[in-house]
């Protein structure tokens, strides 16, 4: 019965009440590359990230940020810094981060896990890939080439290990994606060739590493994290292993730091909870130190301070928790700042120990020049963050709404020009998708949905969610947002993931990952017998994704067959303005469809809308690189 109310609903919408419903939900992606160049200090092919489309200039707009993964200095000059972006690749700053120039010629995938620098020549560069292996640059980072010896070729390498006392020596710990298990590699000729001397199928359910490290004082000695079997420690350079966690009640191990200045100091990070362990004799026994953590916190990296004497600063990277600093031997922690950031690396420059740098998910990189009293942004003009949204605003006719991952919901005025936050009583900041549904905004975040209701967030209770429904929720998730697997493995709750929303009269329509389809009866989700939502030649919510097209007057690259994945926008100033996307090409026209124009991108084109008050003005959303402002002719 409610099929058929829905289906007599449908019937009675018009083309106006279809465009104000638009929700552009798609896996899209990351503008066109060629940008304008700058010259930079030393180079020739320095560029700032400033996508070209076919002859004009998108604006980039909207907040700076995205997910940094790296940071890594050079040995010669501090100023000098390369920092890793899930997506975008590597970036160089000549000016402690002040300006950043885009390095990525030769690279042959710019999802980006890990850096290292060689400890005395600042022109050898490496950088660790999520997907390809690892590559290695001889100019500072001008040009890369592949440095995997027919071992890592299709490895995440999560970290890179340089023996300071002997740069030829090497470690990397990888895993192949889709595989739990891991690998422990090591070259003796600076990245040439590589031999794998430890593998995480030993254990007695396959697992993978995070971290490697050399001790300093002892080069034979190498410790190694394992993703749930705990601390292991070779003596005799990494050719055997064995598992030092005595002491240690939380096995979810994820980082090391060893301390030069004493002899088996060594401190341990864990993702599960427990924090921080700590062993003064070289992992025969470890001792939980985590006073000042907070519960149930989840350490990401150790960092030791290098500059540091007798008693060294050690630094916990935290995922969600911020940064905090202990000077005490790990006795006790206090917070240095960054609150609620999930922070993947961290350095402090040689030579100017109050300047700090910290790599975060979704927010780019933050520089502190007091020691971490005070934190700002240093990302310039690079908008690399993801949008997740761009809707129109209920009750607001000269704005927009539009969603960044990890920064949660903007008005969007002023042409796109202006974002302001809009988070008063949002559950979470990780929002995947806005969506209207009768004259209310909603908000999709991971297992959650906020209405937006007289200027604050009110949560929507949900569905629960089958294990196989969880599974096609992060599935959806993944393909709008851009992160590291480890990102996906925290427990987000229990409910079923929201894909769209659709409004009849008073009855609000959900769909969720997995293709259920729900109603709102009496305060509690009922499962409809929805499979498609059609009416006169336009199709809604296929798959999560809202189509506002006439089927008939599709572009070249546009069938009627597949829809899935297709963005789409109608200027509300001239109803015969339309914007498409899908995968990696945007197509407008201003004809109703009888001719159309094709942009091409460099990567997936996550959102689209009209600006409401000029015609012609299209805002792109990407899933990389931010927002643009694009002039439709």
């Amino acid at each position: 019965m409610k099929q058929s109310r829905f289906a007599t609903h449908l019937k009675r919408l018009s083309l106006s009440a279809l465009i104000a419903i638009t929700a552009l939900f798609s896996v899209c992606a990351l503008c066109f590359s060629a940008g304008s160049a700058q010259t930079g200090p030393n180079s020739g092919n320095l560029k700032v990230f400033l996508p070209l489309i076919i002859g004009e200039k998108p604006v980039p707009v909207g907040p700076v940020g995205g997910t940094f993964t790296s940071i890594a200095f050079d040995p010669g000059e501090n100023d000098n810094i390369y920092a890793g972006h899930f997506g975008s690749g590597v970036y160089k700053s000549f000016d402690q981060g002040n300006t950043w120039y885009r390095k990525n010629q030769g690279l042959g995938d710019l999802t980006i896990q890990s850096l290292a620098t060689h400890p005395t020549n600042s022109n050898i560069v490496f950088a660790g890939t999520y997907d390809a292996g690892l590559y290695k640059s001889y100019n500072g980072g001008e040009s890369w080439q592949a440095s995997n010896g027919s071992v890592l070729n299709n490895h995440i390498i999560y970290d890179i290990e340089i023996d300071p006392s002997n740069p030829l020596r090497m470690f990397v710990v990888s895993r192949i994606r889709g595989n739990l298990t891991g690998y422990l590699s090591r070259s003796m000729d600076g990245g040439a060739s590589w031999t794998v001397l430890f593998t995480g199928a030993s254990f007695s359910t396959p697992d993978y590493f995070y971290d490697v490290d050399i001790d300093p004082i002892s080069p034979n000695v190498v410790f190694l994290t394992a993703h749930e079997h705990g601390f292991f420690k070779s003596v005799n350079g990494g050719v055997n292993f064995s598992a030092v966690n005595s002491g240690v009640t939380d096995l979810s191990a994820r980082a090391l730091a060893i301390d030069n200045a004493y002899t088996g100091l060594v401190y341990g990070g864990v993702w599960h909870g427990a924090g921080v362990f700590r062993t003064w004799n070289d992992g025969a026994l470890w001792q939980r130190n985590s006073t000042g953590l907070p519960l149930d916190v989840k350490i990401l990296r150790l960092y030791l301070d290098p500059f540091g004497r007798s008693q060294k600063t050690v630094f916990s990277c935290t995922y969600g928790n911020g940064l905090y600093s202990s000077g005490d031997f790990g006795a006790s922690w206090s917070s240095r700042g960054l609150g609620g950031q999930r922070i993947y690396d961290f350095a402090i420059a040689d030579g100017n120990p109050q300047r700090w740098y910290a790599a975060t998910e979704n927010n780019g990189i933050f520089r502190s020049s007091s020691y971490g009293s005070n934190w700002n942004t240093i990302m310039a003009d690079l908008h690399l963050t993801d949008i997740t949204g761009l809707t129109v605003l209920p009750g607001e006719p000269q704005a927009l709404a539009g969603s960044v991952y990890g920064q949660g919901v903007f008005r969007v005025t002023n042409g796109g020009e202006t974002w302001q936050p809009m988070n008063e009583g949002l559950s979470s900041l990780d929002v995947v998708a806005l969506t209207v549904a009768g004259d209310r905004l909603y908000a999709i975040g991971r297992n959650s949905m906020d209405v937006w209701m007289d200027g604050t967030w009110q949560a929507v209770a949900l569905p629960e969610a089958t294990p196989e429904e969880l599974e096609s929720g992060e599935n959806w998730v993944r393909a709008r947002v851009l992160l590291p697997d480890e990102a996906f493995w925290s427990e987000v709750g229990s409910s079923v993931q929201p894909t769209n929303l659709f409004g009849v009269g008073s009855e609000l329509f959900m769909r969720s990952a997995g293709r259920a389809s729900w109603t709102l009866n009496g305060g509690r989700w009922v499962q409809a017998e929805v499979e498609t939502w059609e009416h006169e030649g336009f199709e809604l919510a296929r798959d999560g994704a809202n189509v506002v097209l006439d089927l008939n007057r599709l572009p070249a690259g546009i069938t009627a067959s597949s829809l899935e994945g297709v963005t789409a926008a109608i200027s509300t100033g001239d109803r015969c303005v339309w914007a498409a996307a899908k995968a990696e090409r945007v197509w407008v026209t201003n004809d109703c469809g009888e001719s159309w124009v094709d942009f091409s991108f460099e990567g997936q084109v996550q959102a689209l809308a009209f600006d409401p008050l000029l015609k012609n003005v299209l805002i792109v959303g990407t899933r990389e690189s931010g927002a643009f402002i694009l002039r439709v002719p």
